[in-house]
């Protein structure tokens, strides 16, 4: 069984045969998404100047919280691109990618809505956000775009309280996120309503309970955990150079990684009950199968197991555009700037052309400690070809 919305927005539980064909169609639409992406990214790899499918738009790197585990600066840049700027370029961009609009926060760049018109007119778009600034009209606005796809909130546990969320802004939230969820059920929008969180020491107790409430009382499709970045260079709004990518890295370790585990049991089993859907981020193991959770020790080393994982594609098919224009891959190293080159001249450029080549000869590199797109070696899920040598 699976819970389900019902016209109210409290959590009913359905069996599976009473499950409506386009809930199990949302049910399967990320996990679509990130297949094709990966089927994609073969095919990137393996044809020359092909533009990359997925782009992930910082917008500005603000934010309204100060989260201790946050890589980004948080402070107000004067050579931050301008709304125009971002809507030129999505002209760029060809007509099978994905975009994700993102930050910081997002929704505290000032012309939010007009970028998001502009790219989901055109493109699949996603929205990753705190979810604090959002109210109905904008709910409203997301869900009017028939390319809008999801809608990812970062919630770490019962009250956000890891990223210091006053208890009031966080009664708003729960109430806005289950309006979302009547809002889009009543319009009949195939979006999906995403959580991610974030692993903590502080909140490894609560993960089964985290789950459940993003389940039951917000109705979220999917869910997904989260561990530390391994290295400061993932998807930062800070630039680093190639060489801080081979440099060798501590990865941040866990003191309470064994109660961590038997919280990603729980979960497993939950799901196994209910049919509800959750992953792990980086994609270790599944938090869906009828098997136990493998021995996952070797994520909590502050060293990088490189052996242990796929050789890496995706920087052939996934890029960041960063709040000032700087174009990067996943490790915040700059490939060019928009402002200057053309999409295709940076994809095509010297700078991408040394970084795949690394990744070639080496696989993977430092900098990709406990990336959230590592597969494990012997991953059955991945395409044909997808990581392999």
């Amino acid at each position: 069984m699976r819970r389900g919305a019902d016209p109210d927005g409290a959590g009913v539980l359905l069996k599976d045969a009473e499950r409506p064909a386009d809930n199990m169609r949302m049910e399967k639409c990320e996990q679509t998404f990130h297949e094709r992406h990966e089927s994609l990214t073969d095919r990137i790899y393996r044809t020359g100047g092909m533009l990359p499918d997925r782009y992930v738009f910082i917008l500005t790197n603000l934010c309204n919280l100060s989260c201790p585990f946050c890589y980004q600066d948080r402070k107000r840049r004067p050579d931050a691109l301008a709304a125009e700027d971002w809507i030129r370029f999505a002209g760029e961009i060809p007509d099978y990618a994905r975009v994700t609009l993102t930050g910081g926060e997002p929704l505290l760049f000032p012309r939010f809505r007009e970028v998001f018109r502009h790219v989901s007119e055109r493109f699949d778009c996603n929205l990753l956000t705190n979810g604090l600034l959002l109210d109905e009209d904008l709910i409203e606005e997301l869900l009017s775009s028939p390319r809008f796809r999801v809608l990812s909130v970062s919630i770490d546990d019962i009250g956000n309280t890891a990223r210091k969320v006053p208890p009031e802004r966080w009664e708003r939230l729960v109430g806005l996120l289950r309006h979302f969820v009547r809002r889009r059920d009543r319009l009949g929008s195939s979006c999906l309503l995403d959580i991610k969180t974030t692993i903590l020491d502080e909140t490894a107790e609560e993960i089964p309970a985290i789950h459940r409430h993003c389940v039951e009382v917000l109705s979220c499709d999917t869910h997904v955990f989260q561990f530390l970045k391994g290295s400061p260079l993932q998807h930062a709004d800070r630039l680093f150079s190639f060489d801080d990518a081979l440099a060798p890295r501590a990865a941040p370790t866990y003191a309470k990684f064994d109660r961590i585990i038997e919280g990603l049991e729980a979960v497993r089993e939950y799901n196994l009950r209910t049919g509800s859907v959750a992953y792990l981020h980086p994609k270790v193991a599944s938090l869906d199968g009828a098997e136990p959770l493998p021995d996952l020790s070797y994520l909590n080393q502050s060293a990088f197991p490189r052996e242990r994982f796929r050789p890496c594609r995706f920087p052939w098919s996934s890029v960041h555009v960063n709040v000032d224009g700087h174009v990067f891959p996943c490790m915040a190293i700059s490939m060019g700037n928009i402002r200057d080159t053309s999409l295709a001249g940076i994809n095509g450029g010297a700078a991408f052309a040394r970084l795949r080549q690394a990744l070639r000869e080496q696989g993977l590199l430092e900098g990709c400690n406990r990336c959230g797109w590592l597969r494990p070696i012997d991953d059955p899920e991945s395409p044909r070809g997808v990581g392999a040598p």
